[in-house]
């Protein structure tokens, strides 16, 4: 079934994001004060910056943490972007892309991305001398969200986003060493695991 809501929630986005594409027309220079056209967003096309959250497009997995992105924006309604970090379940890449359909200076915005954690191999139990190794999987989760981005002064800017990460493979993971896990490091690797709910704040500069 997982897989099956991924597809579905895929094709709506693509669908979304060809009829806002139809309707998008060409930027135009600022408008008067108090128009969509004069917002700091719409004079700029490409938003660096960085990211904490919870399995968000340019985020950490499932751990709150740093990670570095961009989105640049061909259009005024849509962006494409790519951030990079690392989290409990090693480093992560994703691509993303964002459909704004009143507009970037209007702020609310739809995001599909991809994710992809390269897994990693850790040690347990260094407190009490008897080692164990965890080595998880690599693992690819599609993500969808909703989320808002607003202007901080002429280049700065502000983005929330809240959604779902379906993950695509299994996130398996296994042991090595002179014991088994414990029950509470089971249920933190549980807890780990890549997917689930998506929450996130970035904020960073607008330039170009």
């Amino acid at each position: 079934m997982k897989p099956a809501r991924a597809v579905t929630a895929a094709s709506l986005f693509a669908a979304l994001t060809v009829s806002t594409l139809a309707h998008a027309q060409a930027p135009v220079d600022s408008g008067p004060p108090g128009s969509v056209r004069n917002g700091p967003s719409y004079g700029h096309r490409l938003d660096v910056g960085g990211s904490f959250g919870v399995n968000n497009a340019g985020g950490q997995g499932l751990v709150s943490g740093f990670s570095l992105m961009a989105d640049l924006r061909p259009v005024d309604f849509l962006s494409v972007g790519a951030g990079v970090g690392r989290g409990l379940w090693g480093v992560r890449f994703t691509a993303h892309s964002r459909v704004y359909p009143l507009g970037v200076s209007r702020g609310l915005f739809l995001q599909g991305a991809l994710a992809h954690n390269l897994g990693r191999t850790t040690w347990l139990g260094e407190e009490d001398g008897v080692d164990v190794s965890v080595i998880r999987s690599a693992v690819t989760t599609a993500n969808a969200s909703l989320g808002y981005r607003m202007d901080l002064g002429r280049r700065g800017w502000l983005g929330f986003e809240a959604g779902w990460a379906y993950r695509l493979d299994p996130a398996t993971y296994r042991t090595g060493g002179e014991r088994e896990l414990t029950d509470s490091e089971e249920r933190n690797l549980r807890f780990a695991r890549p997917g689930g709910v998506v929450l996130g704040i970035s904020g960073g500069f607008s330039v170009l």
